[in-house]
C-alpha cells in the first residue's frame, strides 16, 4: 500500500494513531513489533500509521522504530491543533458553561483554550482579556465581546505574546475567571508548562482571578515539562476528558478542587 502524501492525511488522527503517539510521548522511543503487539496488528500496518505520522511531523522514523522529532516532546502548533480535537472541542464547551455573561475573563494561549474561546461564542457582554493572539481573532470575530490583547514579541506558531511586562499589566485587572491551559503534571500532580515567560503570565492571572479554571486533554497526562504553573490550591476547577492517573486525581481531590470529566 502506498503511503499518502502530505496534503492526503486528513486533519483528525485515527484513534489508533493518538494512541501511538502518546505512547512515544510517554517512553521517547518504542519498536514497530511493540507496538505491533499492543495493538494486536500487524508491523506493517503500524508502519504505515508511524509513515504518517511522521510526515505531519509528530514522529521521527528510525530503523526498526519510531520516536520523538528530534528527541524533543513539544510539538509544534500546528500538530498539537490535530490532536484529540473532539476532546477539546467537548473540554472548551464545558469550561466555556462556567462562565456567566458578563463575567471578566483571561484566556491562556493554547489549541484548548482556543476551543473554549469558541465556545464562548454565544456568551454577552464578556470581557476577555488575553495574550493569544488566535483567541483575540476568534473572540474578534463575536461582536459581543471586549476584548483587550495583553502586548508584547509573538513567540512561536501558538500565536502568543510574551514580554518581562506582560505579568504586571495582567495584574492590574481583576478578573473572575481565567482559564489556563498546561503542557503536563509533575509525579505531585502539579501543572507544569516549558517557557519561563509563558508561566509567569499564567500565574500572574491566576493571581488576579476568583476563579480559576484548568483545562487539559489526557495527552498531557504523561508529560513532565519542568516549569511549575501553580499550585493545586491555586485552582478552583480542572476540566479533562479522562479520570486523571492517582496522583494527579488525589493531588487535586485533596486540594478541593473540583475536577469535571467530559
Amino acid at each position: 500500500m502506498t503511503s499518502p502524501t502530505t496534503h492526503d492525511i486528513p486533519v483528525d488522527l485515527s484513534p489508533r494513531q493518538n494512541e501511538i503517539l502518546h505512547i512515544i510521548r510517554d517512553q521517547g522511543f518504542a519498536t514497530l513489533e511493540a507496538l505491533a503487539d499492543i495493538f494486536e496488528v500487524s508491523t506493517q500496518t503500524i508502519r504505515r500509521d508511524v509513515i504518517d505520522l511522521s510526515k505531519q511531523g509528530f514522529l521521527q522514523r528510525f530503523h526498526g522504530g519510531a520516536g520523538l522529532p528530534n528527541s524533543m516532546v513539544r510539538l509544534g502548533h500546528e500538530q498539537k491543533n490535530r490532536l484529540s480535537p473532539e476532546a477539546k472541542q467537548r473540554i472548551g464547551e464545558r469550561a466555556a458553561r462556567m462562565i456567566p455573561n458578563g463575567a471578566s475573563v483571561f484566556l491562556d494561549v493554547g489549541t484548548t483554550v482556543e476551543a473554549l474561546a469558541r465556545a464562548l461564542g454565544k456568551h454577552r457582554n464578556l470581557r476577555l482579556v488575553t495574550n493569544s493572539l488566535l483567541c483575540a481573532s476568534i473572540a474578534s470575530a463575536q461582536s459581543h465581546q471586549e476584548i483587550h490583547v495583553i502586548g508584547g514579541l509573538i513567540y512561536g506558531s501558538d500565536g502568543s505574546l510574551v514580554s518581562n511586562d506582560a505579568p504586571a499589566a495582567i495584574r492590574r485587572f481583576a478578573f473572575d475567571y481565567c482559564v489556563i491551559g498546561c503542557s503536563g503534571f509533575d509525579k505531585n500532580g502539579t501543572p507544569l508548562d516549558h517557557d519561563r515567560q509563558k508561566v509567569a503570565i499564567k500565574n500572574a492571572a491566576i493571581r488576579s482571578s476568583r476563579h480559576s479554571i484548568l483545562i487539559a486533554d489526557q495527552s498531557k497526562f504523561q508529560a513532565h515539562p519542568f516549569m511549575r504553573i501553580a499550585e493545586t490550591t491555586d485552582f478552583s476547577d480542572f476540566v479533562t476528558d479522562m479520570i486523571p492517573p492517582p496522583h494527579i486525581n488525589d493531588a487535586f481531590e485533596q486540594a478541593g478542587v473540583c475536577i469535571t470529566v467530559v
